[in-house]
């Protein structure tokens, strides 16, 4: 499939969040938690995903951040663009710059609002699949998106499309990955975003992960993605274990709300921004936040 190399577009991917100051993005914070990131050993970061709360970014604004994460990597890790967008226009534009930029792949989310036909969907994705070069993944979050790419549709893509190579699948439907896994096979790169962490459908064929809990804890999400795809499911769920109440109050509000409070709480981030419509935490919702990193010993010292 596309030619690719078995380790390529394998492993522990974060959706990393989008630190702001004073309103703007921070694009120095940025390249630091990029740069901590791949420290830590992520096998690569989405840039532009949900957690990155791209839906409140400029197209420049998202272009920047690209730049900013291909530099910061220079080649240590792989850089996935996140291209989805409202509109088909700012989509396309994403997607060519993503080339541009330099990164390695292009993630593109199905449309949002416009509840497109299957065949809108095809239409859409033959469309993004021609601004680029870039091995393609489709994002498909229903739950945010109210659509769903049907695994027939799936197929007639693949046929169409000859660098279409993988999907982000966030929704909770095992079913559906195990009917595109069933389908398609381990070359296929499908990888799980989903709240409940899929690490037990590595061994079943999965590429990986790229979930939110990667930005505070991306080590470990790479040891459980390791262990799993080596069959070392025992060590695999008792990392899981270890994390998943965390990984529960990284969604006890719409993400990357709870997650980016987490950050801010470890250090990893100097300031606790966010933009319109989300906010930050309440105050009880911050305590049970606190309680869960605590619990995770993932508090600095007082």
């Amino acid at each position: 499939m596309w030619g690719m190399s078995h380790a390529f577009l394998r492993g522990a991917y974060t959706p990393v969040i989008t630190p702001f100051k004073d309103g703007a993005v921070d694009y120095e914070a940025f390249a630091r938690f990029v740069d901590w990131q791949i420290a830590q050993g992520s096998n690569g970061i989405v840039v532009g995903g949900t957690s990155g709360e791209f839906t409140s970014l400029s197209v420049s604004e998202r272009e920047n951040l690209l730049r900013v994460a291909v530099e910061v990597t220079k080649r240590r890790a792989f850089v996935i663009a996140q291209t989805g967008a409202a509109s088909a226009a700012d989509t396309l534009a994403l997607t060519e710059h993503a080339g541009q930029a330099g990164a390695s792949a292009v993630l593109t989310l199905t449309p949002m609002y416009a509840k497109p036909t299957q065949e809108g969907l095809i239409a859409f994705y033959r469309e993004v699949a021609r601004r680029t070069d870039r091995p393609l993944l489709i994002y498909q979050i229903a739950s945010r998106t109210n659509i769903t790419l049907e695994v027939e549709t799936l197929a007639r893509l693949l046929q169409e499309c000859p660098t279409l190579v993988g999907m982000k699948h966030s929704d909770d439907d095992r079913d559906y990955a195990y009917a595109v896994l069933g389908r398609h096979g381990p070359d296929f790169r499908l990888f799980l975003g989903s709240s409940q962490i899929a690490w037990d459908l590595i061994p079943d064929g999965a590429a990986g992960l790229i979930i939110a809990l990667g930005n505070i804890v991306p080590h470990a999400i790479r040891r459980m993605c390791d262990d799993a795809t080596h069959g070392n499911t025992g060590s695999a769920m008792r990392i899981h274990e270890t994390i998943a109440h965390v990984n529960d109050a990284a969604f006890l509000e719409t993400s990357p709300g709870p997650v980016k409070y987490m950050a801010w709480r470890m250090g990893l981030i100097q300031r606790l921004e966010y933009r319109l419509p989300l906010l930050p935490p309440s105050e009880a919702l911050a305590a049970r936040l606190d309680v869960a990193l605590d619990a995770a010993g993932l508090l600095p010292a007082p």
